[in-house]
């Protein structure tokens, strides 16, 4: 339903050699005062082939972007988290799937709840003082560890896939967001408990308990002239014709452990000093939110301003632009 069309696997090894001078630059001070001293982004997280793609094209001031093929390579967890702690976090991926959804087996990694609770229960045991500085070592204790709950002991790659979960969740920020962008994980009421449980951070957990979109291909056609674009940003997103549950998107509060079903639709910004809203809907959008949804697209896509312009003239679309910001001022 979603159309891939795979641009190549982003390494993330090679996504992490730009903090690389920063990081082997860092003094060595206690966790405190790295704490204080990292900055403070909103993350979002792909882990799809073709998902940097629409990022890179769409006018973002919110979002730090990182492509990640598969939660197994918590090195880059790591990475990340030595630099930034995180205002909001938004993990874009397939259902329950915290890697490429067609990887084989050997990097594949699926953790619905059952799982999630199974690694929590030997991690709970062996938890360390800080997760910053977990190395092999550390990942072979929790294996042998594994070993005395569970017959062969638990896959190392889904060992390393949950302390890249307990990453993103220790250095996260109280008062913030996280963003499962996946199909149908709000089904299961467990999975966001077990993600809550993996925090004593005040933080909003939300899941969809329908088909969220996580990668567009809309075509514009225009005079003749035609253009391919999409982002997952400024859209509503749970997947045009798949609003089957009314429940909508799930919101747990980790402040007082309190579930919401909102009935809601979910929103994520790229420019707004807000992150997100929540939108009433039903399964078909009315013309207005269908209109509201498509000018969006066009005014936050790079390739759409280049298409215009190249076609239409500078002119035109300045014209164009001033025209959407009158019937939308909230796009400026």
């Amino acid at each position: 339903m979603y159309n891939y069309t795979p641009i190549g696997i982003y390494s993330a090894n090679a996504l992490a050699d730009e903090d690389r001078e920063e990081r082997e630059s860092m003094k060595d001070s206690s966790l405190k005062e790295k704490q204080q001293n990292k900055t403070g982004i909103n993350l979002l997280i792909v882990v799809e082939p073709d998902g940097k793609l629409q990022f890179d094209d769409t006018f973002n001031t919110i979002w730090e972007v990182r492509h990640i093929p598969s939660f197994a390579d918590y090195e880059s967890f790591i990475d990340i988290c030595k630099r930034f702690n995180f205002k909001n976090v938004a993990i874009v991926h397939h259902g329950n799937a915290f890697s490429v959804h067609n990887y084989k087996d050997e990097l594949l990694i699926s953790m619905g709840a059952p799982v999630l609770k199974a690694l929590r229960n030997v991690y709970e045991k062996i938890k360390p003082k800080d997760l910053i500085s977990i190395d092999a070592e550390y990942v072979d204790k929790f294996f042998k560890k594994s070993e005395e709950f569970h017959q062969g002991g638990l896959p190392t790659k889904y060992l390393k896939a949950y302390l890249s979960l307990c990453l993103l969740f220790d250095n996260i920020l109280d008062n913030s967001c996280f963003f499962s962008v996946a199909c149908n994980e709000a089904d299961d009421v467990m999975f966001s408990d077990e993600l809550a449980k993996m925090t004593t951070k005040k933080v909003k957990i939300f899941t969809n308990s329908n088909f969220s979109t996580i990668n567009l291909d809309i075509t514009d056609i225009y005079a003749g002239k035609s253009i391919k674009f999409g982002c997952l940003l400024n859209n509503y997103l749970t997947a045009l014709g798949s609003w089957n549950n009314p429940d909508g998107w799930y919101c747990l509060d980790t402040s007082n452990n309190k579930l919401t079903v909102t009935n809601k639709d979910l929103w994520l910004y790229s420019n707004k000093s807000k992150v997100y809203d929540l939108f009433d809907r039903k399964k078909v959008l009315t013309n207005d939110q269908k209109d509201k949804r498509i000018y969006a697209q066009r005014y936050f896509s790079k390739k759409y301003k280049a298409w215009y312009i190249k076609n239409f003239g500078q002119t035109a679309y300045n014209s164009w632009k001033l025209s959407t910001e009158k019937t939308y001022p909230d796009f400026k």
